[in-house]
């Protein structure tokens, strides 16, 4: 089974456009309200980090500014590289891991961690591709100069 990293359309054949603005959109919202009501969730530093990155792929969507969306990708960069910390933190009981899920138990706080990568490893695939396109479209569309 071969999964491709870039595809053409998101799912249900929409644009890739309208998913990483749905992503953005949402990611502000669920960041904000998982702040407000449970605080100990995510720190201030993981709070500025994402609101920073969502704004950033908010922003080149909208303007389709590819290099903005690199803040994105390397929020998700953290995110995959936190993961690991994040499985041993949940099994050795260490950091507050399992509890910033919601969780006193190892099996669901470990589904809670899976969970998430998934979805960030999918909204990842969608965002990186239209950074791709973006960079097609940006290199196959020729350069205008004036002429004096």
């Amino acid at each position: 089974m071969k999964i491709d990293l870039i595809v053409d359309q998101g799912p249900c054949q929409t644009e890739l456009r309208s998913w990483c603005l749905g992503i953005a959109i949402y990611s502000l919202i669920s960041v904000t309200f998982s702040v407000l009501f449970a605080p100990t969730v995510v720190n201030f530093v993981g709070f500025a980090i994402a609101v920073i990155a969502n704004v950033l792929l908010l922003i080149g969507t909208l303007k389709e500014k590819r290099v903005l969306l690199l803040g994105w990708l390397i929020f998700a960069l953290i995110e995959a590289i936190g993961f690991p910390f994040a499985i041993f933190g949940v099994i050795f009981h260490y950091g507050g891991y399992r509890e910033a899920t919601g969780f006193n138990n190892i099996f669901g706080a470990l589904l809670v961690y899976i969970i998430s990568i998934l979805i960030v490893a999918f909204c990842a695939r969608l965002i990186y591709s239209h950074y791709v396109q973006l960079k097609n479209r940006e290199s196959s569309s020729p350069r205008t100069t004036n002429v004096v």
